[in-house]
């Protein structure tokens, strides 16, 4: 895939179709966000992946973790506009 595209839900980058929510190369939300039909998951069950991924990933404590995914989220499309 030429085009690196990235999930207008988690910021993750798309490079082949099996990164893409329903592996359908035309989704704009990757496999972690959506359903199996390649839907878009509700916000907290988002919230909660990303969580866990920075906390995995940084090495930093729940509360921070969420903090960083909520600051991180705020800023993509598919949550911009969101208010939890």
């Amino acid at each position: 895939m030429a085009d690196e595209r990235m999930c207008e839900s988690c910021g993750m980058p798309m490079r082949s179709a099996e990164d893409f929510g329903g592996g359908r190369i035309d989704n704009a939300y990757c496999v972690h966000c959506t359903d199996e039909a390649g839907e878009l998951k509700p916000y907290e069950v988002v919230l909660a992946g990303m969580q866990h991924f920075a906390a995995q990933s940084t090495g930093v404590s729940e509360t921070e973790a969420l903090r960083m995914a909520k600051k991180g989220m705020a800023k993509l499309p598919a949550w911009r506009d969101y208010s939890a």
